[in-house]
């Protein structure tokens, strides 16, 4: 799964954004094992305060919650959640390793912060996939700054239009960074988008500088 991949940013800011997923191999553990991604998407979101998470079918963090996801027969592929430091990645790449459920998981985030993650717990990436980046009429895309938005989600729901308008709102004081990247958030069906760093960005972009708790500046 590459969908993690292309999240544009420079290495500061990628720093604090580390998608998860964990999925079944086809031909291989795809049935009957839905409680084994059950099981580490529970221990990812009770002892973590992550971003964001999903499963998929049931919803994610802005539009469903755990528990009707631990409720659900449905059976999905695969479930993300998003870590916000390497510290909290660290532990639950440790959790993993202990519970030993035979699920694939797939990390994204800077290589070198990755490898020392798992190498921190013990873990030997078993591969490594790079994105070569966008090519063609590249002229044709949004800028960076809203690129760094769009690109939170891999399956390209969040649309660039809407990036600019929340951005028009804000400037506007019509509505506060943090609303728009979780309206943003909820664009998503997965549940990788990161409204967090979308907020953080967002702020950049406005040139906004106060806590994320005083609401719209007034600048």
């Amino acid at each position: 799964m590459t969908h993690t991949l292309h999240r544009e940013g420079n290495a500061e800011d990628l720093s604090s954004d580390f998608p998860v997923l964990a999925i079944r191999a086809k031909g291989y553990n795809e049935k009957g094992n839905l409680w084994r991604l059950k099981k580490i998407l529970e221990v990812a979101v009770t002892r973590y305060p992550l971003a964001n998470f999903g499963d998929i079918v049931t919803g994610t963090k802005f539009t469903s919650d755990l528990e009707q996801m631990m409720k659900s027969e449905r059976e999905c592929p695969i479930v993300h959640m998003v870590f916000t430091n390497r510290d909290d990645l660290t532990r639950f790449l440790g959790d993993l390793k202990e519970m030993n459920l035979g699920i694939s998981v797939v990390v994204s985030g800077l290589f070198e912060t990755i490898f020392d993650c798992c190498r921190k717990v013990g873990l030997k990436p078993h591969t490594v996939n790079y994105s070569a980046g966008v090519w063609g009429r590249v002229e044709r895309l949004p800028s960076l700054e809203i690129l760094e938005v769009t690109t939170l989600c891999g399956h390209s729901l969040v649309s660039s239009h809407l990036v600019k308008r929340f951005i028009e709102e804000i400037r506007k004081g019509k509505i506060r960074c943090e609303e728009a990247a979780q309206e943003l958030a909820r664009q998503c069906v997965c549940g990788i988008f990161n409204p967090i760093r979308a907020a953080r960005i967002l702020r950049s972009v406005c040139g906004l500088h106060h806590s994320p708790d005083e609401g719209p500046s007034q600048e």
